[in-house]
């Protein structure tokens, strides 16, 4: 996608996401982490507090005795639990179960359990049931593997307990996690009156409530709030519940809706999912009264009237906003008016802030004495009424935004052809130029020369510096780095017929953004070669006079490609070029070793999404890296399994995957993970490093604040690691503290497993079905551009420098919202003095936060290079 069209995608997203977002409430609420502390994990007993306590029941943790295992025997009619305080009301979305690993010596885990949860305003503890009615949920069939059951209906609470549950007695043990979010809207509980059935059967209520039932539901919260909203087809009631319904002729009053919150707010608009079938006798309400109160007793006078216009043309669901002016109140009351038969709700969202200042609740105050049925309130608040707009008005004002939308469209047409038409003239190497249009007679004929030397072209066209952007490029799938000068390098392994005796032989190719195969044949790579050398030198500005003076050696391919290696090698400094002529040495060497699968046990799974799974294991013989065997002692490792589509495309994935793996496995830094081995029959896997203390954010999460020498010498491998990818130009993309390594003797490596690890979802944003964005620890031109280098990765190096001295304990941009980040990343890149930098914790030495400031910067020249961070981190430690 266009990078300003994807801004554009996020930014209004952004202004749409008022409503409670399921998909982002996944993240995990801190049992593995540590966030939640051991205090707050209770159980009604155990059978060694010391050994297997209840604050030992965290999942994938091997804590002292690797679990929770309650005193007695676990039958159907168990009693025993394990409780988690989250102490505020939290939506819990997912929950996870794990037995007792206990090194390898672990035998205990639950077949299934069932779940209990409270929340202050339900008073009780609840027994939660699925939507088709079942309590008892699966649960373990080993003593290691993690079993997830994503929650339909959601639950709101304050704490959480797990039971154990089995068929027949044995004895469990039993690691757990929570996985939801915040519950930031405020609402404490609703009640409504008991939703009616239609005739064909199809029950219109609130089946997902928590609350007291009744001829009204008090107390609870369910489907109204839970952000599921419902489709035009009222059917779908029958199996998802979307919609809550009420008929005219079923109740004496009109029905009314009351909202608790959980303080004084103050309310700017309340949304409302409505179904219009008129065909079947539903519409949206007439007319909705809003009422505020402060003490939930007495409601203000005044309330906010909103006036609907009857629709018989479109069938669709739609959401109706009802301006609230900034009315106060901690109880909000809606009363709906008939407009046909039917009414049906399925989401109630309310647009509020906490209200500054104190509130007394209302009392009731006797006007006169001839009438004392009139009365009205002791607090005077603002009061406003919201009036049907005139329809005149509003076809107006339609009228003018679709001229503007068709003007608009206009003109974004018109930019991309003329900037497609001066792309096309801007280079002698496009192909559809030379072939199809009347260019100057120049340009034509230091075209034709060019077309005879492939090799010089790429040469040209992959002239880059470290200063340079690099064009995002589809990451490898079994590693996440890319690089612009190793691109060449990638291609020496495409084709095993071809000789690599020495330098002037290799055939450079740049790979398409696409994932279609590498072009091997040189008729196709001729083709794309020139094609994208022209896109390169029109974009880039490249001197045509030096390619014209190269194309003069056309006759020569290996002097011009000779040449041109030695004038970008001259450029390198000494280290530079010993580095890159090293991974060379190493991608024209041996293929990666097969690694036997029976070395490999799996332990856990550390992660999965669209390109494989990742997988934690024990294996046996580790290779060290000049080929040697280490002794039989088992060492941890992280095997990436190749997704479902390498059983479609075989032939193809398997070449793909040895040029990827070449080009990983040639990478050479004790800061880097590094490829182990490769198991080449299916399923197809790779075997990385990986490092016993897990990874470093969770470390510093977990463990006892390291002192300050220690997170300096943290920091300097990190810039270490990155220094020697930016001297091969590689681009990380996703550096953090969650892909950092940890192991003994403080040892940093850094990898890329965490974009698909559940912990660690939060940290990234969701747009539609598009890749998930590290929005927090990207630059503005990264995200607003789609422009990637080292200097977009020394950006994310000051976060992961917030991220170190806050001991990860401080989220970065913690005050703002996905779509406020977003937006302070545009103010960055508008310059208008508006962009809000990070703020120093308080235990980052104010050297650190110089450091950090300068990876900040605006302009990417001007923020240092990873050796000159190294240096300065150095000198600090």
């Amino acid at each position: 996608m266009v990078p300003w069209l994807l801004a554009l995608t996020l930014l209004s997203r952004a202004a749409y996401l008022y409503a409670f977002d399921i998909s982002q409430c996944i993240a995990p609420l801190g049992m593995e982490s540590g966030l939640i502390p051991d205090r707050d994990v209770t159980a009604s007993s155990s059978y060694n507090d010391g050994n297997v306590g209840a604050s030992n029941g965290r999942l994938n943790q091997e804590i002292k005795g690797g679990a929770w295992c309650p005193k007695s025997q676990i039958t159907t009619e168990s009693i025993e639990w394990l409780e988690i305080n989250l102490h505020s009301v939290h939506v819990v979305s997912a929950v996870a179960t794990q037995g007792r690993f206990g090194n390898g010596q672990g035998v205990e885990y639950t077949e299934a359990y069932v779940l209990e949860y409270w929340r202050p305003r339900l008073g009780k503890w609840v027994r939660y049931r699925s939507a088709d009615g079942q309590e008892v949920m699966p649960g373990n069939t080993n003593t290691y593997l993690e079993k997830k059951n994503h929650l339909s209906p959601l639950i709101w609470a304050s704490k959480v307990r797990f039971i154990p549950y089995n068929s027949h007695r044995r004895t469990v043990c039993m690691r757990v996690e929570l996985y939801g979010c915040y519950w930031s809207a405020g609402i404490v509980s609703y009640t409504i009156p008991k939703g009616d059935k239609r005739s064909n059967g199809i029950e219109l209520v609130d089946i997902t409530y928590d609350g007291d039932w009744g001829a009204e539901l008090r107390g609870g919260l369910g489907q109204l709030v839970d952000g599921q909203f419902g489709g035009d087809e009222i059917r779908e009631a029958a199996k998802s519940s979307a919609w809550v319904g009420w008929r005219n002729d079923s109740h004496v009053e009109p029905p009314a809706l009351i909202f608790e919150f959980d303080r004084v707010r103050e309310f700017s608009a309340v949304h409302l999912f409505c179904s219009n079938k008129f065909m079947r006798d539903v519409q949206v309400f007439s007319e909705a009264i809003v009422s505020f109160s402060v003490g939930g007793r007495h409601f203000q006078d005044e309330p906010v009237r909103h006036t609907t216009t009857g629709d018989n043309i479109f069938e669709g669901s739609r959401n109706v906003t009802i301006k609230l002016h900034h009315r106060i109140g901690k109880w909000v009351r809606i009363e709906l008016r008939f407009a046909a038969r039917w009414i049906l709700i399925s989401e109630v969202v309310f647009d509020s802030d906490v209200a500054q200042g104190n509130y007394t609740p209302e009392i009731l105050k006797v006007i006169n004495a001839k009438d004392k049925t009139k009365v009205q309130t002791s607090s005077e608040l603002p009061v406003s009424t919201a009036r049907q707009e005139d329809p005149l008005y509003m076809a107006i004002v339609v009228g003018v935004l679709t001229a503007l939308v068709i003007l608009l469209v206009v003109a974004v047409f018109l930019i991309v052809h003329r900037h497609r038409h001066r792309k096309c003239f801007a280079s002698p190497l496009a192909k559809t130029t030379v072939a199809h249009r009347s260019v100057p007679e120049h340009y034509n004929s230091s075209a034709s020369s060019m077309l005879h030397d492939n090799k010089m072209i790429m040469e040209s066209a992959l002239e880059v510096k470290s200063d340079e952007y690099q064009e995002p490029y589809q990451a490898i799938r079994c590693t996440p780095y890319f690089s612009t000068v190793l691109l060449e390098m990638k291609d020496l392994v495409t084709d095993s017929n071809t000789a690599l005796s020495d330098s002037s032989n290799y055939d450079y190719a740049v790979p398409e953004l696409s994932s279609a195969p590498l072009l091997t044949t040189k008729r196709r790579l001729a083709e794309n070669v020139v094609e994208r050398a022209a896109e390169l030198l029109a974009e880039r500005d490249v001197d045509l006079m030096a390619v014209r003076e190269a194309s003069m050696h056309a006759d020569d391919p290996r002097r011009s490609a000779a040449s041109s290696l030695r004038s970008k090698l001259s450029v390198m400094s000494p280290s530079q070029q010993e580095i890159r002529m090293e991974v060379r040495r190493r991608i024209d060497g041996p293929p990666v070793a097969e690694f036997p699968r029976h070395r490999l046990r799996m332990i856990t799974k550390l992660a999965e999404g669209t390109f494989g799974t990742v997988y934690i294991a024990e294996a046996e013989c580790v290779p060290q890296y000049g080929g040697g065997i280490v002794s039989a002692d088992t060492q941890v490792v992280a095997v990436k399994f190749l997704g479902n589509e390498a059983s479609t495309r075989e032939r193809y994935i398997m070449e793909e995957f040895e040029n990827d793996v070449r080009v990983l496995a040639s990478l050479s830094s004790p800061q880097l993970t590094r490829v182990l081995g490769v198991c080449r029959s299916p399923p197809i896997a790779v075997v990385l490093e990986y490092m016993d203390m897990g990874d470093l954010c969770a470390f510093l999460r977990r463990g006892p604040p390291p002192g300050m020498p220690l997170l300096l010498h943290i920091t300097v491998q990190v810039a270490a690691g990155m220094q020697y990818l930016e001297a091969l130009n590689f681009v990380h993309r996703d550096l953090a503290a969650r892909n950092c390594l940890i192991g003994k003797g403080f040892n940093i490596k850094i990898c890329d497993f965490s974009t698909d690890i559940e912990a660690y979802a939060c940290d990234y944003y969701k747009v539609d079905a598009r890749a998930p964005l590290p929005l927090r620890w990207s630059s503005w031109e990264a995200v607003l551009r789609n422009l990637y280098s080292s200097r977009s990765d020394v950006w994310a190096f000051g976060v992961l420098l917030h991220e170190v001295f806050s001991l990860c304990r401080r989220r970065p941009y913690e005050r703002l919202t996905e779509p406020q980040v977003l937006q302070n990343l545009a103010h960055l890149e508008a310059d208008d003095g508006m962009f809000v930098c990070e703020a120093r914790s308080p235990a980052c030495p104010r050297e650190v936060y110089e450091i950090m400031r300068a990876c900040w910067r605006r302009d990417a020249d001007a923020r240092p290079t990873f050796g000159e961070l190294r240096e300065r981190l150095e000198r600090l430690a």
